[in-house]
């Protein structure tokens, strides 16, 4: 199962990428689906990266990510993830975000994650999981885009967590 995401943010890229790379383990800072994150440092981290990974704290448990691919020049960042609570027949969840500069102020953001589900638990599930992960995906990406034109947090994770403060 694949799902990709699109949006543009009225920033330069390296704004942008300052947030979802060098500070990829501060994720709880934009994300109203994670309460908390904190670096991983344990393992290798990829060349560049400012750690091996991070937990996240959300409505599901912890999840531990893993780098997979940091690029600073390219501006692109992968990491699996896994979690104790992921539904048994996930048995793969990767996430892949970059950066094109549009310009001098503007820069297109892409993320394609995909996760694999076991048969036959694909046959059915697809649907539903691609919706309820969409959603959330979607919310991340808006919540991205006015974190870093505003340098404060989205009005949703100020709700969902209202000690959260502007970076």
């Amino acid at each position: 199962m694949q799902i990709t995401r699109q949006i543009t943010i009225e920033a330069p890229s390296q704004q942008v990428w300052k947030v979802l790379g060098h500070q990829f383990h501060q994720v709880d800072r934009w994300a109203s689906s994670v309460s908390h994150s904190a670096a991983r440092i344990e393992g290798d981290a990829p060349a560049g990266a400012p750690c091996s990974g991070r937990v996240c704290e959300t409505e599901l448990g912890p999840f531990r990510e893993t780098l997979t691919e940091y690029d600073d020049a390219r501006q692109v960042v992968a990491y699996e993830a896994s979690g104790e609570k992921m539904p048994f027949f996930v048995k793969g969840l990767r996430n892949r975000w970059s950066l094109k500069p549009l310009g001098s102020s503007r820069t297109r953001v892409d993320m394609h994650m995909t996760a694999d589900l076991a048969f036959p638990f694909n046959l059915f599930m697809t649907p539903v999981m691609k919706r309820q992960m969409g959603g959330v995906l979607t919310l991340a990406t808006q919540e991205l885009k006015h974190y870093v034109e505003t340098g404060s947090p989205h009005p949703r994770k100020a709700a969902n967590h209202p000690t959260q403060k502007a970076a």
